[in-house]
């Protein structure tokens, strides 16, 4: 049977009636049992309460009478608790019954108070529901986008992780893979250089394939300094020493170069310093720092290294009196390869505050840096001071070798008056460089040398010249907006430029030739290609220049040929003169200064776009004039016609026009007549 669908409260009752009932019912299987009818007969009639003790009979009863008058008692008794049992469980049923009515009528009147609800309270109550249905999903959205984000931070950070030893590795097997044959390089240049029989200039240029090489052996070093400190591949050597002491010894190997350049160092330090540090990191950190003090120290300054303690710290201080540091650029000191200032004699590779950064923050220290313009910079590092490690006597053992900057001599124009008629304008901040394409030109030009943008747009306004190579990347003004500068200029716009340069993709090639270069050769370049693309783009200009001074003017065909920039400087100059002519004030000082030009401007552009002087240019003009004057006027006389021409004699008038045309001016009329 099953009870699931009765009521709790009901359940028990209806068990424990039902076992009742069974539990009476084992009796009658023993009713046999003769020793036991009179215990049940005596126990049952005094449990039972509606039971009456049965009539007395006779005392002549037989024995036998008396069993059965037993038997009969007995059966008596269970047939009435039989019926006892039957109503009870007659009883239970029907309140059973009467709980489930009970319970139907109460279920029964809820459902009327429900039907009795306004609408209103139904829709708060619905409302309610889909509120917390709501929140309850919402929550469960953003408990599930939390799990998410949380794994994919995870992920990414071992996949970032991942990439980083992949990066570093990478690093430091290409720069491993340099480094042979950069041996070999090193190695023949230093023998050659120590060839007494090899001509000078021969020595001259092993001694900058040495120079270059010893630069190029530097940079390695810091990249691979630079990847195996931030990968921490290798476990640092700590030891436990006098911080102030081996300061001191590293300081005192910069004594000679300070001395040669006259600057003024010096070192201060607090006493003893006993500390766990690692020496070759140390010396790196400031090894760069007093390589950059010197490099932007001028003549008499001073250069000062400081070690104090401060706390739980170390504080090492090097102060300098150089030019100082923009503040738009000291956000962006410690970037790899971010170089600062104009002055490409004073630049570096760009690792070497990079590479202090990563040493400092390996050591558990921090960097800072403050900085005036003109007045100087200081760069303080902060260090924890710690004593786990073994004291040892390290200074003796550990020694320096300091980081010299490399500064370059600025170049010397090589102009003479042999090669002066066509200029050249080399733009290149790496001196040795600068000296070798000089070289290829040199016979056949006049070469003039920058080293930054600045540098170069004021060398361009000053000496117009004929043509201008230039490197892309330099610092402040760099190769793509000289070009820019260049076009925009009336001056300059012109002047035939080469971009030479490191960076080789298409899109750096487009933005070079979009931004008014002619022609992009990528490094390493061959040279005979640059002498080619130069001697090319300088044909073009020498071909419309021999034209125009063959026909004293140009033609549509000859003009079709020239850049927008080239018919507009050249209407705007014949405009400018047929307007000062009328004014009869017309001279070469007076036109160049209604083109906002210097007369020596004005002269090297005019000569090199059409090969004639300003003096020569202006006469052709003139006779044009007067051409159209002697075709058009002929109520004019010659003399008339000499004047409106602004030549104050006639007879200069008529020599000039017959130079020209070969006929005099009569002449002319009466052929046009």
């Amino acid at each position: 049977m099953n009870y699931r669908h009765l009521p709790t409260f009901h359940l028990p009752q209806f068990i424990a009636l039902r076992n009742i009932g069974m539990t009476l019912r084992l009796p009658i299987m023993f009713i046999l049992t003769a020793l036991l009818l009179n215990a049940c007969t005596n126990k049952l009639s005094t449990g039972l309460p509606n039971v009456h003790p049965p009539i007395q009979q006779t005392a002549s009863l037989t024995s036998t009478d008396k069993v059965n008058t037993r038997l009969s008692q007995v059966i008596a008794t269970l047939i009435r608790m039989e019926r006892i049992v039957k109503g009870e469980r007659r009883m239970g049923q029907d309140a059973l019954i009467s709980g489930l009515l009970v319970s139907l009528n109460n279920a029964k009147h809820q459902n009327e108070l429900l039907t009795l609800q306004t609408p209103h309270e139904q829709k708060e109550k619905r409302a309610l529901t889909i509120a917390g249905i709501a929140v309850v999903l919402l929550l469960v959205v953003v408990v599930a986008a939390l799990v998410y984000v949380r794994r994919l931070r995870k992920q990414n950070q071992v996949l970032l992780k991942r990439m980083g030893l992949l990066r570093d590795n990478f690093y430091t097997n290409v720069t491993h893979e340099l480094r042979t044959p950069l041996t070999l390089i090193l190695g023949l240049s230093k023998d050659l250089h120590q060839d007494k029989a090899l001509p000078e200039d021969a020595r001259s240029k092993v001694q900058t394939i040495e120079k270059q090489g010893d630069s190029l052996l530097t940079l390695i070093n810091q990249l691979l300094d630079f990847a195996r400190v931030r990968s921490a591949v290798d476990s640092p050597e700590w030891t436990n020493a006098d911080l102030s002491a081996h300061l001191g010894m590293i300081v005192e190997s910069y004594r000679d170069f300070a001395s040669k350049r006259n600057i003024d160092l010096q070192f201060v330090a607090n006493g003893r310093m006993q500390t766990d540090f690692v020496p070759e990191y140390i010396n790196k950190v400031v090894n760069n720092l007093l390589s950059n003090a010197f490099k932007f120290t001028p003549r008499y300054g001073r250069v000062s290294v400081k070690v104090a303690r401060e706390g739980a710290n170390a504080v090492i201080s090097v102060i300098d009196t150089g030019v100082g540091i923009a503040p738009d650029a000291v956000p962006h000191l410690f970037e790899p390869f971010y170089k600062v200032g104009t002055d490409a004699s004073q630049q570096g590779t760009g690792i070497g505050l990079a590479l202090v950064r990563q040493i400092v923050d390996a050591l558990d220290g921090c960097i800072m840096v403050e900085s005036v313009p003109e007045k100087g910079s200081t760069f303080v590092v902060r260090l924890p001071i710690r004593n786990v490690c073994k004291p040892s006597n390290m200074v003796a053992t550990h020694g320096n070798t300091p980081l010299l900057p490399q500064t370059e001599e600025r170049l010397d124009d090589e102009a003479n008056h042999n090669n002066d008629e066509q200029r050249m304008l080399i733009v290149e901040d790496n001196a040795d460089l600068g000296v070798y394409i000089g070289s290829l030109f040199s016979a056949h030009y006049a070469v003039y040398y920058a080293t930054n943008g600045t540098e170069a747009l004021s060398k361009a306004m000053e000496l117009v010249p004929d043509i201008i190579i230039t490197d892309r990347m330099m610092p402040g003004i760099d190769g793509l907006e000289v070009c820019r500068k260049v076009r925009q200029s009336d001056v300059l716009n012109h002047i035939p430029i080469v971009v030479v340069t490191g960076k080789i993709t298409e899109q750096e090639r487009l933005e070079g030739i979009k931004a008014g270069a002619d022609a992009y050769i990528n490094k390493p370049f061959n040279s005979e290609e640059l002498i080619t693309m130069v001697e090319k783009l300088l044909d073009r200009h020498q071909n419309l220049r021999k034209k125009y001074a063959e026909n004293n003017n140009e033609t549509t065909e000859e003009n079709g040929h020239r850049t927008e920039a080239e018919r507009q400087f050249l209407t705007k100059v014949a405009d400018f003169t047929y307007l000062l002519l009328d004014n009869h004030a017309l001279d070469v000082n007076a036109l160049a200064e209604k083109l906002n030009m210097s007369v020596r401007q004005f002269h090297r552009k005019l000569v090199a776009l059409t090969g004639n002087t300003p003096g020569v240019f202006i006469l052709n003009l003139k006779m044009q004039k007067a051409k159209l004057l002697l075709e058009t006027k002929y109520e004019l006389t010659i003399e008339d016609i000499s004047e409106r021409c602004g030549f104050e004699h006639a007879s200069s008038f008529y020599h000039a026009f017959k130079k020209a045309f070969g006929i005099t001016p009569a002449e002319y009329r009466k052929k046009r007549g």
